[in-house]
């Protein structure tokens, strides 16, 4: 990373704002962290004039701003303020900054198992998502960076291994679907690199550190943690869609980053540090 990047504010202060900042702080980069829910060093909404002039009046002039904020599910509405209004604040009110907005790799269509790049057309199938497609084209429009992350996981936010160590029933879907997941870690890691003023902006990026069929997913769990895979989750409780795609993220290693954490790996680590859960 060339040293004249060095301030930073992390928009978003949850598990992967968390980490991303601590990342920073690791490699001796001045962080602000600004969040309206959680600890944070400005506790505001980012969307709201004052909160930008109190972050500021503490940390001007950042050269990056990372948008990594959570709805936690919520209404189009939410939506709309957590991500759209948001970056039209921040940039309005810091327009030299360069804005790397983390979006989902659930904008990619369904394509039978089939791999996703970036130049993967995205349509809008709900309001939702229309507002997150937006706002990418708004950051990528202004030079900045679209990072579409698969599915997080780390210490106190793994769905899959959480609900198969329970006995819980299964995540949805064919046995064929695929699954794709980031480490927070490594998400953080690929966040970081492309602060790089080097790398192009006005692009898209997708970061996904493995992806496997739900049936090779569940048979490693089974493997590692000596536990039978329970039954199928029923189809009225599915919270979030069914699409089916490999997401590649070439383009991304081709920074030079790639994982350091496997899915695998992670269950083992999971298990020995909650022995409720481990049969071992």
């Amino acid at each position: 990373m060339r040293r004249d990047v060095s301030t930073v504010w992390v928009v978003g202060a949850g598990l992967l704002g968390t980490e991303l900042a601590r990342v920073w702080r690791m490699g001796g980069g001045r962080v602000l962290t600004i969040d309206k829910r959680v600890e944070a060093r400005v506790r505001g909404d980012a969307a709201e004039h004052d909160t930008l002039a109190e972050a500021a009046a503490i940390l001007p002039a950042p050269e990056v701003i990372y948008v990594c904020v959570s709805t936690r599910g919520g209404t189009a509405t939410d939506y709309r303020r957590a991500y759209q209004d948001t970056t039209e604040a921040l940039l309005h009110a810091q327009p030299k900054a360069r804005v790397i907005f983390c979006s989902t790799t659930g904008l990619y269509p369904d394509t039978g198992g089939g791999e996703v790049t970036e130049e993967t057309p995205c349509e809008a199938e709900d309001e939702k998502s229309f507002i997150l497609l937006d706002t990418e084209r708004l950051v990528t429009s202004t030079g900045g960076i679209v990072a579409r992350l698969a599915a997080l996981y780390g210490f106190g936010r793994c769905e899959l291994v959480r609900r198969h160590v329970r006995g819980e029933p299964r995540l949805s879907g064919g046995e064929e679907r695929m699954l794709n997941y980031v480490y927070v870690g490594d998400a953080a890691r690929a966040l970081f690199l492309l602060a790089d003023p080097e790398l192009p902006g006005g692009s898209i990026r997708n970061v996904c550190g493995e992806s496997a069929t739900k049936r090779e997913m569940y048979a490693m769990l089974e493997k590692v943690s000596k536990i039978p895979a329970a039954l199928e989750i029923s189809p009225g409780s599915v919270r979030r869609g069914l699409k089916n795609h490999r997401v590649s993220a070439k383009k991304m290693r081709d920074t030079g980053w790639f994982p350091r954490m496997s899915m695998e790996h992670f269950t083992e680590v999971y298990l020995f540090e909650n022995e409720y859960a481990s049969p071992l």
